[in-house]
């Protein structure tokens, strides 16, 4: 089913209870798990951060964190890696409750062996996917392929709440494209439709390292990026523009598209709400001192 490696990574503090598991995977030597053993949260979400993970093992109770909560930010911090949590023999009525989270399965410590724990690593892999498949689909914007309204809302609560469990701040840019009413009235429906391409293009360009990037309305983008702590912020408005700039004369187009910025700051240390958040930043772009970036 699956060809190469997956890349596993196993959140449990008690190194014995780590060594049986790569001993109970080594009971099936043809699958193709590959482990790697962290015995700590924060250990475990920095390895999330680096994007080089497929699967995690998650023991529920570890020194910084105990139950539903050490899944919640585990989940929180990569959403798009399907999560097994591993319970003791008092606490299957918490591994219950991580599915019903979000979580693909639990097993019992102690209780399975090699080939249960493979069958239970493969499913929980393509049930993520089939269940990626369909969100993606429901989430994305059919127009310019980034996160629609509703993917923004959902995703746009969890990085708050990721900000504010980890204390990174969290900027939000509010892009609004200027005149599109008139290129689709002088130039027609097609053309403006390509505006907006154009401009979606440009903000994947722009926020490569940006955490989630979405159209939320006609003519209305954001982008929300996460930062460390003592974070300065970018740039925004410079990054767009070299994104946007013209590269060759077949870039040149017969009407002036631009676009007007507004951007949010989210401190941890003062939460508010993700509607806050982004009123704020449209309030910005309303006020516009960043001026217009010419597409």
């Amino acid at each position: 089913m699956i060809n190469s490696s997956i890349r596993t990574l196993v959140i449990e503090d008690n190194p014995a209870d780590a060594r049986a598991l790569s001993e109970t995977l080594a009971e099936v030597p043809e699958a193709p798990f590959e482990l790697e053993w962290v015995d700590g949260l924060g250990k475990g979400l920095q390895k999330l951060e680096s994007g080089l993970v497929d699967l995690v093992l998650l023991d529920l109770c570890l020194p910084e964190s105990r139950g539903l909560a050490t899944f919640a930010i585990t989940h929180e911090c990569a959403p798009a890696v399907p999560i097994i949590v591993l319970t003791g023999l008092d606490d299957r009525e918490l591994g219950l409750k991580a599915v019903r989270d979000g979580a693909q399965d639990y097993l019992v410590k102690w209780q399975f062996e090699g080939p249960t724990l493979v069958r239970s690593m493969q499913h929980a892999l393509v049930r993520h996917r089939i269940q990626g498949d369909t969100e993606g689909s429901f989430w994305k914007d059919p127009l310019t392929g980034l996160c629609n309204r509703q993917g923004f809302l959902v995703l746009g609560e969890q990085f708050l709440r990721f900000a504010d469990k980890t204390g990174r701040p969290l900027a939000l840019v509010c892009a609004d494209v200027d005149g599109l009413e008139k290129i689709n009235q002088k130039f027609g429906l097609k053309e403006g439709d390509a505006a907006l391409q154009r401009v979606a293009g440009a903000l994947s360009e722009a926020f490569k390292q940006s955490n989630l990037i979405a159209r939320v309305g006609g003519d209305e983008f954001v982008s929300m990026c996460l930062g460390s702590s003592g974070w300065p912020g970018w740039d925004f408005k410079t990054l767009f523009e070299q994104a946007v700039r013209p590269h060759s004369p077949e870039d040149r187009r017969p009407y002036s598209l631009t676009v007007t910025w507004g951007l949010s700051i989210y401190d941890p240390a003062k939460p508010h709400a993700l509607a806050d958040l982004l009123k704020r930043a449209e309030a910005q772009g309303r006020s516009n001192p960043m001026g217009p970036a010419a597409a």
